[in-house]
């Protein structure tokens, strides 16, 4: 599909999504997200004055020489099992064997899904009401289930739905959008079987296909990282920078000057500094990226 469906698919369903020079953001939870958040967008001075004091933090996917973060990306013709690791081709295995994947009724994704998704988010601690609001999400699910461009997979053991997939196609590029399982059903592996099924779909459908696992977590996860690589996809240098509101880089410098210069300690382990050290060191490479 193009940009232009996708961002009135989104705006039709009551996303808040305006152009700034160009192109599309989208607002939500008080953040501003160049949109849709995986494709890149041109950083400039005008750009940064123009949000830096209207936006507490715009969070920008730009292409520029100097990278801060990762893209998980797959490019393939091939996604036998062959082709994976000994451990990894015996988890997709027992989830093919364990869980049915098909497409899912729409009254499937509305009920289960607005369950799974209520529990992921909970875990993760974030919020998004499009994702928890049961309107909301009726409305967003139904209009994805039907368009030609977004797949949806779901895992089934009997007739319970415990995970499901959803990808979009952009252009020639293709996006894992969301990926949510029942935790309760963990042990039988459905977010390995989904993804393996859905990939090869894409490939009888399209043949070799570029498809991208999202952007390396804010808040390190170490076992989400190492699972994207196990199935497959690679480590691919990027750049995302945070436009700050200049009274919040004034708040944020002092802690993260003491934490790091003094105290040494750029790869803390605390959650809260971490993502404080983040946005700081993803805020600076403003600095380089507009002279």
């Amino acid at each position: 599909m193009k940009l232009e469906e996708w961002v009135n698919l989104h705006k039709d369903c009551g996303f808040d999504i305006n152009s700034k020079q160009g192109f599309p953001y989208l607002f939500k939870n008080r953040i501003l997200y160049s949109f849709p958040e995986l494709v890149s967008v041109p950083v400039d001075k005008k750009l940064i004055r123009k949000l830096q004091w209207r936006y507490p933090i715009t969070v920008v996917k730009t292409g520029h020489r100097i990278k801060n973060t990762y893209e998980y990306i797959l490019d393939t013709n091939n996604y036998s099992l062959d082709t994976f690791r000994k451990k990894t081709r015996t988890t997709i295995r027992k989830s093919l064997n364990s869980c049915e994947i098909k497409k899912p009724p729409i009254e499937d994704l509305v009920h289960y899904g607005l369950k799974i998704n209520r529990q992921t988010l909970h875990i993760q601690d974030r919020n998004d009401k499009c994702l928890t609001d049961p309107e909301m999400w009726k409305k967003y699910i139904s209009h994805c289930y039907d368009h030609e461009d977004v797949k949806i997979l779901a895992a089934y053991l009997g007739n319970v739905m415990i995970g499901y997939a959803m990808a979009f196609r952009l252009g020639e590029m293709h996006y894992f959008h969301l990926q949510h399982i029942d935790r309760e059903y963990a042990t039988y592996y459905p977010m390995s079987g989904l993804m393996y099924t859905l990939i090869n779909q894409l490939i009888e459908q399209y043949g070799r296909i570029r498809i991208s696992d999202g952007v390396e977590s804010f808040d390190s996860i170490p076992s989400l990282n190492r699972f994207k690589r196990y199935m497959g996809f690679e480590r691919i240098p990027i750049t995302r920078v945070y436009i700050i509101n200049p009274l919040i880089v004034m708040m944020l410098y002092p802690f993260v000057y003491v934490y790091v210069s003094l105290m040494h300690k750029r790869n803390s382990q605390n959650t809260l500094m971490r993502k404080m050290i983040n946005l700081y060191y993803g805020h600076r490479v403003l600095h380089r990226i507009a002279v």
